[in-house]
């Protein structure tokens, strides 16, 4: 395994940590353990856990930002030969589908940025982490909108990115692609 490949492996472990442990759950050990890498491979990488964190995070906002690029072109894609309604109504079942596809995703993200708000170390994190997950949504809604500039696009992004939190936390019900399609359709 090349270093780059090993990084990576020790980055997905600490993200996976973090959405079935939670902050504490992530340690060296821990990391070396679920990666299946010998133990001090992490602290190879990362002396200490704050390094390890911050890097992470910046791994999940390349993650999601990966995602989003797929399902913006896909989006794009749809909209030109089917229409803009056909591209919304993909949009809502595949942000239903990420949601369950993608759990993990979401509670690392809930877990650093929580952290964030909390240890000056990690600040801004969850403020980056929080722009890449709603960046597809704030583009389809721009797309959408039309170029009116009165749309409450953060808006509507910020209810599509809660009520799948809800639900990736347990706290909500799965949500469904026709409430997805009832906020974009507020400014469609």
């Amino acid at each position: 395994m090349t270093k780059p490949e090993r990084r990576t492996v020790i980055l997905d472990g600490a993200i996976d940590l973090l959405a079935t442990r939670g902050m504490d759950g992530v340690t060296h050990r821990a990391v070396d353990a679920i990666a299946g890498l010998p133990q001090g491979s992490t602290t190879y990488y990362f002396p200490k856990k704050t390094a390890l964190l911050v890097a992470a995070a910046a791994h999940l906002e390349a993650l999601l930002g990966k995602d989003c690029d797929a399902l913006q072109v896909e989006f794009a894609e749809r909209a030109a030969a089917q229409g803009v309604a056909a591209a919304v109504d993909y949009v809502g079942h595949e942000v239903v589908a990420y949601a369950d596809g993608a759990r993990h995703l979401f509670l690392a993200r809930i877990e650093l940025t929580m952290a964030s708000a909390r240890q000056e170390a990690l600040a801004g994190i969850g403020d980056r982490l929080t722009a890449a997950a709603r960046r597809p949504i704030a583009f389809f809604l721009k797309l959408i909108a039309d170029g009116k500039g009165d749309m409450p696009i953060e808006t509507c992004a910020g209810l599509i990115d809660g009520i799948t939190l809800m639900h990736v936390t347990g706290q909500g019900p799965k949500p469904t692609a026709d409430q997805i399609k009832a906020v974009f359709s507020a400014v469609f």
